[in-house]
């Protein structure tokens, strides 16, 4: 759950990886928004798969709070979890009272909860750097301050605009005029 879209797709991605690795070959995806069927998700848990021995089952939450049938089912659904099921539940960031809500609950008890807090604006040139590290790039300081300025703390404008310098750069540094000339044509 969070606010950072970047940074929960990118766990999703991670464990969508690791569960096909573990034989998780089946993916089934809910989205509980205005109308879901909740006995569907139910169904799906309990039924075996068709296609593999085990299924990966992804529910995004678009608005936190499941309402009280959602609430019943997921508990239900945790309560007694199958062994050939991995469970992948996509929250916004969840308020206090959501995180003392039964359903939530029944996730702290079977599985694991992963919370994605904002990047604070001080630590952003950093985390920018370390980003262009694992792009096989290189960063000074001012160079990332300057895309971290322009970005204004949103880490997916900053992961596009990192590929785009990847892909535009003659070499593998990133200076601070190649971060003026890209922000300008952006800006356009």
């Amino acid at each position: 759950s969070g606010d950072e879209p970047l940074l929960i797709q990118e766990a999703g991605d991670q464990l969508r990886i690791t569960a096909r690795k573990n034989g998780f070959s089946e993916r089934e995806v809910f989205h509980a928004d205005a109308g879901f069927s909740w006995e569907a998700l139910l169904q799906s848990s309990q039924s075996l798969s068709l296609f593999s021995d085990k299924q990966l089952i992804e529910l995004h939450i678009p608005n936190g709070k499941p309402g009280t049938k959602g609430s019943v089912i997921l508990s239900q659904v945790l309560a007694s979890p199958s062994p050939d099921n991995l469970i992948l539940i996509y929250c916004p960031k969840l308020d206090a009272a959501s995180q003392r809500s039964a359903w939530f609950n029944a996730i702290d008890k079977a599985g694991v909860i992963i919370q994605f807090w904002p990047i604070e604006t001080q630590r952003l040139p950093n985390w920018i750097q370390q980003r262009c590290h694992s792009a096989g790039l290189s960063i000074d300081g001012d160079a990332a301050q300057l895309l971290a300025d322009s970005v204004e703390g949103n880490l997916l404008a900053a992961a596009q605009e990192i590929e785009k310098l990847k892909l535009a750069i003659d070499g593998n540094t990133i200076s601070a005029e190649q971060i003026i000339g890209s922000v300008s044509d952006n800006t356009r």
